[in-house]
């Protein structure tokens, strides 16, 4: 039986292979690229929906990932865009249905800011993460990281969401 859960995947996975272009051959612009603030959002943007929240990091890496990416994040050994894709896939295979939520953006020149919700499990508590891109040519060359765990006590009234 399927759940409201994977059908809204299997939905975001369609709507994602019918917007985005097949990947461009290494080192070139897809055809579509015009370098502007909002089409680095809207790139940023195809990619979490299609890896995250689609949980297919491999084939979002192929499509919007420059092949000389670079990722800073600590855990990421090499801190390489086969690297990054390999800890995404093995990071999702160890969650029982890992859940990420775009919040909201911000798009500065060629960089794309993320404040996100993640939620390793239903009913688990959610992890804020800032999430920052640099883009070139209309692709992903650079990504930094801020994950900041569930607070043990809600002290402050303003939620982090």
């Amino acid at each position: 039986m399927m759940t409201k859960f994977t059908l809204n995947r299997i939905a975001a996975a369609a709507l994602m292979m019918l917007a985005c272009p097949a990947a461009p051959a290494a080192g070139q612009a897809p055809a579509s690229c015009n370098n502007s603030i909002e089409e680095n959002r809207r790139v940023v943007l195809a990619f979490y929906n299609e890896g995250l929240v689609g949980l297919q990091p491999r084939a979002a890496f192929a499509r919007h990932m420059a092949p000389d990416f670079v990722e800073h994040k600590p855990d990421v050994p090499e801190g390489t865009r086969e690297a990054t894709a390999a800890f995404l896939e093995q990071l999702i295979a160890a969650m029982p249905q890992p859940r990420w939520e775009v919040l909201r953006t911000v798009a500065e020149g060629d960089h794309v800011f993320l404040h996100a919700r993640f939620t390793p499990a239903p009913g688990a508590p959610a992890y804020a993460i800032a999430d920052l891109f640099r883009l070139r040519d209309c692709r992903i060359v650079e990504h930094w990281d801020v994950v900041a765990p569930p607070p043990a006590a809600q002290r402050n009234p303003h939620p982090r969401f």
